[in-house]
């Protein structure tokens, strides 16, 4: 493993075996994340972002998932190589998570300092007025005042429950922070006030983060590196300079298309045809080839691989790969 990843995925295949047939959720997914780099998974609901997430945390479901191949070495260790009690070790101390949704994240009867409290004494060796102390000082950190240590979760707005939780995942100042969909339900303003919080944390722990999203701004705002994925596959990785500067792929471009512009005066957005291909039932060739203005029998010949277009810059195309 490079001395410079806090975290590398190799080949990560994940499959999920339900009433319907296997659904081919990851498809040999390969990258990594520098430490204290922010890098992005985006692209549509079911492209395997948060199946590829869980599988760093050790938290998928085992039924009905299965890792069917690939390695994920977090600071040099194999995560899918880890028993329980390790995996319960570095949860929270090494790599830490923001669930999708604030509103389920935290447990509804238990006062939200003694939530924060709970990880910080699962960690670390202090003791409970240690831990206590250490709870106020987070809630402070994230905007909370600490007067509010002994309230409920119901007792607040959707942005102060992220903010908890957030707390939460960074009481034990972890080496990685995954962030799945973080400002999903709020309004604009609040979400502002989330990545405003995220960044700044970031640059006061040097931690590492992972941003789940489907919105390209918080890719641009807050990401230095971009991987666009569709089908369980990353079909182009880069920089966001590389992703918003010189997109390859035409499901990338499809992308960009389909987000309203200042600067253009259009009757219509232009979508993407067609549905998102099925993962109980994926083709043999290109996944994409179905929805692809650019298809051409070359795409049905076989699944293109992830080929470097130009230096730190790869694309899963064999039009892109032409075109370069």
């Amino acid at each position: 493993m490079n001395e410079g990843h806090i975290l590398e995925v190799k080949n990560l295949t994940v499959h999920y075996e339900t009433v319907d047939g296997i659904v081919e959720a990851v498809n040999d997914v390969s990258f990594a994340v520098n430490h204290g780099e922010t890098f992005g998974l985006v692209g549509e609901t079911g492209a395997g972002k948060t199946t590829t997430a869980l599988s760093v945390m050790g938290l998928l479901p085992v039924p009905p998932s299965h890792v069917i191949g690939g390695e994920i070495y977090l600071d040099g260790e194999n995560v899918l190589e880890m028993q329980k009690e390790q995996l319960r070790s570095i949860r929270g101390g090494k790599v830490s998570m923001i669930f999708q949704d604030p509103m389920t994240a935290l447990n509804p009867v238990i006062r939200v300092g003694e939530q924060i409290k709970e990880v910080i004494l699962l960690h670390n060796k202090v003791s409970k007025a240690e831990a206590e102390m250490m709870a106020m000082d987070m809630l402070e950190t994230v905007g909370i005042p600490k007067s509010r240590y002994k309230d409920y979760p119901f007792e607040f707005s959707g942005g102060m429950k992220q903010r908890v939780v957030i707390a939460i995942a960074l009481a034990c100042h972890p080496e990685l922070l995954i962030a799945d969909e973080p400002t999903t339900a709020l309004d604009v303003t609040i979400q502002a006030q989330v990545l405003d919080l995220m960044r700044n944390l970031k640059k006061t722990f040097n931690t590492a983060m992972i941003i789940i999203t489907h919105d390209f701004g918080i890719i641009a705002d807050i990401c230095e590196k971009c991987a666009v994925m569709y089908a369980g596959e990353i079909v182009e990785i880069g920089t966001v300079q590389h992703i918003f500067d010189h997109p390859l792929h035409p499901y990338t471009v499809g992308l960009f298309n389909s987000i309203p512009k200042l600067s253009e005066d259009v009757e219509r957005l232009i979508p993407i045809p067609g549905l998102v291909a099925d993962p109980t039932d994926l083709p043999p060739y290109c996944s994409f080839h179905d929805r692809c203005s650019r298809a051409c029998s070359q795409c049905e010949s076989g699944n293109p691989p992830l080929k470097e277009i130009e230096p730190g810059h790869f694309v899963r195309c064999f039009f892109a790969e032409a075109e370069a």
